[in-house]
C-alpha cells in the first residue's frame, strides 16, 4: 500500500506541476496583451493631455509655476534691492540666499538645477554680478531641460529710487497684468520678419516669470492692481511696472473752494490712470541655450557689445588723447631747440644788448 501511495502521490505532483506551468504561460500572455493595451492607452492619454494643455493656453489659463530667485556673490545693494522688489511684486516666487560661485567645479547647471528641484521650482531667475558689481547679467532658465536665456541688465532703478513704493491701492500679494507691445506680436511686422523668431521664446520666458497663476499660490490676494509693461525697442527689452489708480469723483475737502473735482468719464465712473511705481530695468539679450545652463547655442545676438569692450574703447580713447598731447609737446620742444631757445627764453631781437655791445 505504501508503494502504491507513493506512485499515486508522485503522479499527482507531476500533474499539479504541469498545470502550474500552463497557468504561468497563460498569465504571461495576458500580461503582454495588457502591456500593449496600456501603451496604447498611455499614448491616447498623452494626446488628450496635450490637447487639454493647448485649450488651457488658448483660453488664457496659466499652468502652475514657481520661480526661484537668487543672486551670485559680489552683487551691490542696488542689485539686492532689485531682487527684493521683484520678490515682493510676484507672490509665486521663492527667494534663496546667494549662490557660492567660487566652487564652480560642477558649474551652474548642477547647482541651480538641484536647488530648483529641491524647492519645486520650474523657473530660475538668477542675477550674476561680474567685475565687482559693475556688470549685472540675468539668467532665465526652465530646469531641467531648458531653454536658458542670458541678458545684460542696465539702467535699473529700484522702488526706493523712484520714491513711490507700494502706494494707493497697490497691495503686496496682488496679481498684475503683463502687457507686451506690438514688437512681440506673432502677427506683427517685426515678429514675421526672418531672424526674429527668438522674440517668441523670450516672450514666453518673461511671461512665465511675471504672470502669476490664478490659483495655487500661497499668500496671493484676489486683486489685479498693477500692470507690468514689456516693450521691445532698439533690440532691447524695457520693463516698467505701473499701478492702476482710480481718482476720486469729488473733493474730500469741502472748505477748499479752489479745489477742482477729479475728472469723470461720461458714464460717471472715476478716471483711471497709471502711475509708475518701479522697479524699472532694461534687458539686452545675449545668447539662448537649448539646455538648462548649458547645451548648444540656438541664438546669439551679433549686435551686442560687451561692457568690457566699451570700457576698453574708453581707455584707448583717453590713451590716444594723452599720446597726442605728448607728441605735440615733443614737436614744440624740438622746434624751440632748432631756434636756439632754451626753456623760458625768448628769441633775441635786433636791439638786444648782446647784439648792440657785442
Amino acid at each position: 500500500m505504501a508503494s502504491v501511495y507513493k506512485t499515486v502521490s508522485k503522479k499527482a505532483a507531476q500533474r499539479i506541476a504541469r498545470e502550474q506551468e500552463l497557468d504561468e504561460e497563460d498569465i504571461e500572455m495576458e500580461e503582454l496583451l495588457a502591456d500593449a493595451d496600456d501603451s496604447s492607452d498611455s499614448e491616447d492619454d498623452e494626446e488628450i493631455t496635450t490637447e487639454a494643455a493647448k485649450k488651457q493656453l488658448a483660453s488664457g489659463f496659466m499652468p502652475k509655476t514657481r520661480v526661484l530667485m537668487l543672486t551670485s556673490r559680489g552683487v551691490t545693494y542696488r542689485h539686492r534691492h532689485l531682487l527684493a522688489d521683484l520678490a515682493s511684486l510676484l507672490p509665486h516666487t521663492h527667494k534663496e540666499s546667494k549662490l557660492d560661485t567660487k566652487k564652480k567645479t560642477a558649474g551652474y547647471n548642477l547647482l541651480l538645477n538641484s536647488l530648483a528641484d529641491l524647492h519645486s521650482c520650474n523657473v530660475i531667475f538668477f542675477l550674476e554680478a561680474r567685475k565687482q558689481g559693475q556688470d549685472l547679467y540675468l539668467w532665465l532658465a526652465r530646469p531641467p531641460n531648458g531653454p536658458t536665456i542670458k541678458f545684460h541688465v542696465n539702467n535699473l532703478h529700484t522702488m526706493a529710487e523712484l520714491n513711490a513704493g507700494f502706494s494707493g491701492n497697490c497691495l503686496k500679494g496682488g496679481r498684475g497684468l503683463v502687457v507686451f507691445d506690438r514688437s512681440f506680436d506673432e502677427q506683427g511686422p517685426l515678429m514675421s520678419s526672418p531672424g526674429s523668431e527668438y522674440r517668441g521664446l523670450i516672450r514666453e520666458m518673461i511671461r512665465g516669470v511675471f504672470c502669476v497663476p490664478k490659483r495655487g499660490v500661497k499668500g496671493m490676494k484676489p486683486f489685479v492692481d498693477r500692470i507690468i509693461g514689456v516693450f521691445g525697442v532698439d533690440g532691447k527689452i524695457w520693463i516698467r511696472v505701473y499701478e492702476i489708480r482710480e481718482s476720486e469723483g469729488e473733493s474730500k475737502k469741502e472748505e477748499a473752494k479752489d479745489a477742482k473735482p477729479a475728472p469723470k468719464k461720461k458714464d460717471g465712473q472715476p478716471e483711471i490712470s497709471l502711475v509708475e511705481i518701479g522697479p524699472r530695468f532694461v534687458l539686452t539679450p545675449i545668447v539662448i541655450l537649448e539646455g538648462s545652463f548649458g547645451g548648444p547655442v540656438i541664438y546669439e545676438n551679433k549686435e551686442y557689445v560687451s561692457p568690457n569692450q566699451v570700457r576698453r574703447d574708453i581707455r584707448i580713447g583717453k590713451a590716444a588723447r594723452h599720446a597726442n598731447r605728448r607728441d605735440a609737446e615733443t614737436d614744440r620742444f624740438a622746434k624751440r631747440s632748432n631756434l636756439g631757445l632754451g626753456d623760458g627764453e625768448k628769441k633775441p631781437g635786433a636791439l638786444d644788448t648782446r647784439h648792440l655791445f657785442a
